[in-house]
């Protein structure tokens, strides 16, 4: 037999009262729409491999862009009921506990009054190694992108490089699946000094998050700046001097060099300044007969 629902909100009168004998009144109610019969319900039972059930998954109705709706857990037999559900819209249900891989069932769109039955088998997780996430920063606690991110075995006499990453826009890495060892975590990114940290994964199944704080390097964080000094012919000239002016500009905007570096071409007419801080430059440059 279906279901029997209101329709309506249960509603009450205004009092009126009968005084004479024989006498006629009349009361009229307004009913109100009872908003839960626009609405159904979805049910189900959740069994691991073995046909067993299982209790305590979270099983979380999100509609279609996984903004979650709905939510609740299995009972002892595996079972769960998720009552008044808005009818009328797209929805995607997940099942997911610890130590099981999440499980997503068919979507579906729900109608006025109906009962939707979904059913999962969810598959005990395997592995029991480890993992590791953390963040890349600098001492400002700015969150650094690109950062070589490097995961080494520490527990011979020489570290051995196991696993490498990239962090991202965010300043995160994540290292999966690390088993039972001594390990260290080094970050490297150009203009910072390296920074490593040490831990030791002693049990399965641990979870760590170690942030590493990148001091800035004076040196690295230096530019070069290098090219080719040519004749009118286009022929590379050998043995000319090169001199690097520094550009600046008064108050009135104008121009003003300053020569920090000198140096000399090779025979290929190359010239190279090294740890040059941020700034606007300019060369001159020529040749003194022999």
């Amino acid at each position: 037999m279906a279901e029997v629902k209101d329709i309506y909100k249960l509603g009450q009168s205004i009092q009126k009262d009968i005084i004479e004998k024989g006498e006629e009144i009349r009361i009229d109610l307004n009913l109100d729409d009872n908003i839960l019969s626009n609405v159904g319900k979805v049910y189900g039972e959740i069994k691991d491999t073995s046909d067993d059930p299982v209790q305590g998954v979270t099983v979380k109705i999100t509609d279609a862009n996984y903004v979650p709706k709905y939510h609740t857990v299995t009972n002892e037999l595996g079972q769960y009921v998720i009552e008044n559900v808005k009818a009328d819209t797209q929805y995607s249900i997940l099942a997911a506990k610890d130590g099981y891989e999440i499980k997503q069932g068919t979507t579906f769109i729900m109608q006025t009054s109906q009962e939707i039955e979904r059913n999962f088998v969810i598959t005990e997780i395997t592995s029991t190694n480890s993992f590791l996430a953390g963040d890349i920063l600098d001492k400002d606690d700015n969150k650094l992108e690109k950062a070589t991110v490097n995961l080494y075995d520490s527990s011979g006499s020489t570290p051995t490089l196991v696993k490498t990453t990239t962090s991202n826009k965010f300043g995160q890495y994540v290292f999966l699946d690390i088993p039972i060892g001594e390990y260290t975590v080094e970050s490297s990114l150009l203009g910072y000094k390296s920074t490593s940290s040490n831990f030791n994964v002693d049990k399965e199944n641990e979870v760590f998050h170690i942030d590493l704080v990148m001091a800035d390097d004076p040196v690295s964080k230096l530019g070069t700046i290098n090219g080719i000094i040519s004749d009118k012919d286009g022929n590379p000239v050998e043995s000319a001097f090169v001199v690097l002016f520094k550009v600046e500009k008064d108050s009135e905007g104008k121009e003003i060099l300053t020569a920090i570096k000198k140096t000399v071409t090779n025979d290929e007419g190359l010239y190279l300044f090294e740890q040059i801080p941020q700034g606007s430059y300019k060369i001159k440059a020529n040749k003194l007969t022999a």
